[in-house]
């Protein structure tokens, strides 16, 4: 069962990743994820100073897009990331948000495919094939680690919400991260996953990310949440086309927060896991078969506590009805 810990600092400066990938590191965390927004400071100048403030935690981008960079840029980087950390890189991939299409023109309708083609090339590259392409360069940063030390591949995890990104998260990750989910769609973003890894080895563990309100915050994170849901559950909701795109305005306008406002309350209420208690989460996990936590963290003091809750709410669900 992992724990991990995504960096929620809007912009955060170098100082801030080496600080919370330290504190996540000391809470006994499995890896931490640092934001990749082309408007703030690089994600993978970031990981490389969170990997240089850490012994054994994964690093990397929670979560990249496949749109922003071309293919080969972001292996090169997991590659570099990898060889600095001495075999601890980690890759997390997600469609990108509503920004990557309304504030760069960049279409995310062929997510997924883009998903599996960037990780089954990194694989690849990993094997010392060529990179794919007319010219057949191959990589010449070492993707394998270290002979010297015990480290693996770089861990690939892929966050989504719609069908054809958790698809490419069954095919091809080692992870599925469900960030932001309402509960009503938890089950059959599970299924999805798991009906893509049907007939792989080592299917993908799943990672539930719930949107907890320690610290009375939670509910300024929904608008993300809500624009990216599906039209069923909009519907569900009693939110139109309209409602939706204007909260999708105002959230790359104005910020998260602000378009939070424009959430209905009832929907807010799908989204955050009310208090923290870890038994009520718990549950939830073995409801869904969830194998690890993911906790967000604004601050390096809040790390030890959001990780403690995770560890519990993970016993919680050990002690529950296993997933049928």
């Amino acid at each position: 069962m992992s724990i991990g810990v995504i960096l929620h600092v809007d912009n955060p400066t170098l100082e801030d990743a080496a600080r919370i990938a330290a504190a996540a590191e000391e809470a006994g965390a499995s890896w931490v994820g640092l934001p990749d927004a082309f408007w703030w400071r690089d994600t993978w100048m970031l990981a490389l100073d969170a990997a240089r403030a850490t012994r054994h935690i994964r690093v990397g981008p929670v979560v990249t897009n496949p749109f922003m960079r071309h293919p080969f840029h972001t292996i090169a980087a997991t590659a570099t990331l990898h060889e600095s950390s001495h075999g601890r890189a980690l890759l997390g991939i997600g469609a990108g948000g509503s920004e990557i299409t309304d504030a760069a023109d960049v279409s995310r309708r062929r997510a997924g495919a883009a998903i599996r083609a960037l990780v089954t090339d990194l694989r690849s590259a990993g094997r010392g094939a060529p990179l794919h392409g007319p010219s057949g360069r191959h990589l010449s940063v070492p993707l394998a680690p270290p002979a010297s030390t015990s480290g693996t591949a770089p861990t690939v995890i892929v966050a989504g919400r719609g069908p054809g990104v958790l698809g490419a998260a069954g095919a091809v990750a080692d992870a599925a991260l469900l960030w932001a989910l309402p509960a009503r769609e938890l089950p059959g973003a599970v299924s999805t996953v798991r009906a893509a890894a049907n007939g792989r080895p080592a299917p993908p563990e799943i990672i539930w990310a719930p949107l907890v309100d320690h610290t009375g915050d939670a509910r300024d994170q929904t608008a993300y949440a809500v624009v990216n849901s599906s039209p069923e559950s909009h519907r569900a909701w009693g939110l139109d086309a309209h409602d939706v795109a204007q909260i999708r305005r105002v959230a790359v306008g104005e910020g998260n927060r602000a378009a939070s406002r424009l959430v209905p309350e009832h929907v807010a209420d799908e989204f955050v896991l009310a208090g923290s208690d870890p038994v009520t989460a718990g549950a939830i996990i073995a409801r869904i078969g969830a194998a690890g936590v993911a906790v967000r963290a604004d601050s390096a003091h809040a790390v030890t506590a959001r990780v403690a809750w995770a560890r519990r709410a993970l016993e919680a669900a050990a002690s529950s009805e296993p997933a049928h």
